[in-house]
């Protein structure tokens, strides 16, 4: 029988990964696969496993998880909270242990794409900017409208939501994802059920 080949194994990855008390208790899963079977990620990807992300967090294997691509999977529909038993909320967990995955510069061609985006909502205070047509034909329609043409935010305001970045540590966080630091992540799970390799 083939053996685990991940030599990175963590003693109380567990505790690391939720950090915050988020999750709920993960050894108290049952492994009824309740999870599992009420996933449209499981559904459509044979390799995603919501109980063997939970073993193996369990276990400390962070050598496999954090270089996961099954990690990325989850797109947090809650599916699998609403049917557990024992209120694991994996959901939740997911979004941990992504972080960590960043830490440890996995994954970054998930984040990526929104860096700019984030960046330019810190410095413009709004959220949502469009581009030089999509600006051109809401400025018309606020005119018709008789409003200003551009929302107007005030700098007290500007400076307020750029604060919020910086005491939060969002503006450091983004501006520290190098590219260039990347590593690679990969399908780390055999298809279709728990494997010990």
């Amino acid at each position: 029988m083939p053996r685990e080949k991940d030599k990175e194994w963590v003693e109380g990855f567990a505790e690391q990964v939720d950090q915050f008390g988020l999750v709920g208790n993960l050894e108290a899963c049952l492994a009824c696969g309740k999870c599992v079977g009420n996933c449209p990620v499981a559904a459509i990807t044979p390799s995603y496993n919501s109980r063997q992300i939970i073993r193996d967090i369990v276990m400390g294997n962070a050598g496999r998880l954090l270089k996961s691509e099954e990690i990325w999977r989850c797109f947090w529909c809650a599916n699998c909270y609403q049917s557990c038993p024992m209120d694991i909320h994996f959901p939740l967990l997911m979004m941990q242990l992504r972080y960590k995955a960043i830490e440890n510069n996995y994954g970054f061609k998930y984040v990526l794409p929104f860096k700019r985006f984030a960046l330019k909502a810190r410095e413009e205070a709004m959220t949502f900017t469009p581009g030089a047509k999509g600006r051109e034909r809401i400025m018309q329609v606020r005119s018709q409208a008789g409003m200003t043409p551009w929302p107007e935010i005030s700098e007290r305001a500007q400076k307020e939501y750029q604060a919020l970045f910086d005491l939060t540590g969002t503006t450091a966080w983004l501006e520290a994802l190098d590219e260039e630091a990347e590593r690679p992540v990969v399908f780390t799970y055999r298809e279709g059920r728990i494997s010990h390799e």
